[in-house]
C-alpha cells in the first residue's frame, strides 16, 4: 500500500516545498548584515550558513535556539543532548530539562530559519528585517533570481485525488499571494493560508480537521521544516513527508516519505495516484 493511501487531506508548505531555491541566503543575510559588519564579516557568516546547511558546522538543521539563554541544542530522547554557544563552541548545559513550545526558543528547520538565527545573533531591528526580506522575495520572482517552476510537481497536485488540497504558508501578504502568482498555482488549491504562524498554525488546523470528523490517518502534510509542518501532524498520527536536500539532526520523529526534490515529489504524488486509480 502506497504511505498516502488513506490520505483525504494533503497540506502543502508553498518555500522549499513548491519549488526549491536556496542561492538567495547568500542576499539575504547580505542585505541583513551589511551595515552591521564589515564586507569580510558578512562573507564569513554567510560561509557559516551554509555550512549548517550542509551539516559541516557544529550548529546544525535539526537543533533548536534559545534566545534567552543564547545556546543552540540537539534534542534527542528528551533531553538536551549537546549545546552550543551562537559561535558554536559545545557548552555545558546545568538543566537538561524544556519546553520545546516555549517562546523563547525557536527551531532551525530551513534555510530561512538559519537567517532568523543570524538576526537573534545580531540583534538586527525589525524594519531591518522586513525590509531585507522583501528585497529579497522580490528578487526571488525576477531575472536573474526567479524560482524554477516544477511543472511535474503541480500536475501531479492536480491530479492527486484527495477531498481538500490545503496551502499553508507562514509567509506573510503580500509575497505570499505573489509567489503564488508566479508559480501559476492559484486555482491549484481549495484553501489557501498565508502567515499561518506554524507550528501552532498548524496545529490549530489539524485539530479543526479533527472537530470535522476526519481522522489522523486522512491527514496527510508535505514541507520542508519538520518542526513548523510535520511534527503537529505526525503527533496526532497523521502522515508525513519531508522534502529537503539536507540533513535534519535529530528528527523527533521519522516521516512516513522524504525526498530530495520537487521532482521526486512528483513522482511520490503521481505514484499515489495511480495506485488508488489503477
Amino acid at each position: 500500500m502506497h504511505p498516502f493511501q488513506t490520505s483525504k487531506v494533503a497540506i502543502f508548505d508553498l518555500d522549499g516545498t513548491l519549488y526549491q531555491e536556496y542561492s538567495f541566503l547568500e542576499r539575504y543575510i547580505t542585505y541583513l548584515l551589511k551595515d552591521k559588519l564589515s564586507e569580510r564579516e558578512v562573507h564569513q557568516t554567510v560561509n557559516e550558513a551554509y555550512q549548517i546547511l550542509a551539516g559541516e558546522h557544529p550548529i546544525q538543521l535539526g537543533h533548536f535556539l534559545d534566545r534567552e539563554k543564547k545556546i543552540v541544542f540537539l534534542y534527542k530522547e528528551e533531553r538536551i543532548a549537546k549545546a552550543f554557544s551562537w559561535e558554536g563552541v559545545e557548552q555545558t548545559v546545568t538543566s537538561d530539562l524544556v519546553n520545546l513550545e516555549s517562546e523563547q526558543l525557536a527551531y532551525l528547520g530551513d534555510p530561512w530559519c538559519v537567517a532568523n538565527f543570524y538576526i537573534e545573533k545580531h540583534q538586527i531591528a525589525q524594519e531591518k528585517c522586513v525590509a531585507a526580506f522583501n528585497q529579497v522575495r522580490k528578487e526571488m520572482l525576477q531575472s536573474p533570481f526567479s524560482i524554477e517552476r516544477c511543472e511535474p510537481l503541480f500536475t501531479a497536485i492536480e491530479k492527486l485525488e484527495v477531498e481538500r488540497k490545503v496551502f499553508m504558508t507562514n509567509t506573510p501578504s503580500p509575497s505570499g499571494e505573489e509567489f503564488v502568482n508566479y508559480l501559476n498555482i492559484g486555482g491549484l488549491f481549495d484553501e489557501y493560508m498565508y502567515d499561518a504562524k506554524k507550528p501552532l498554525g498548524m496545529s490549530a488546523y489539524v485539530k479543526h480537521l479533527l472537530e470535522e470528523g476526519y481522522k489522523p490517518e486522512h491527514i496527510l502534510s508535505i514541507g520542508d521544516n519538520p518542526w513548523n509542518d510535520l511534527y503537529p501532524v505526525k503527533a496526532v498520527g497523521g502522515k508525513t513527508c519531508l522534502i529537503t536536500r539536507y540533513t535534519h539532526h535529530g528528527l523527533l520523529m521519522e516521516p512516513d516519505v522524504t525526498v530530495k526534490t520537487v521532482d521526486q515529489l512528483a513522482e511520490v504524488l503521481t505514484a499515489r495516484t495511480i495506485q488508488i486509480t489503477g
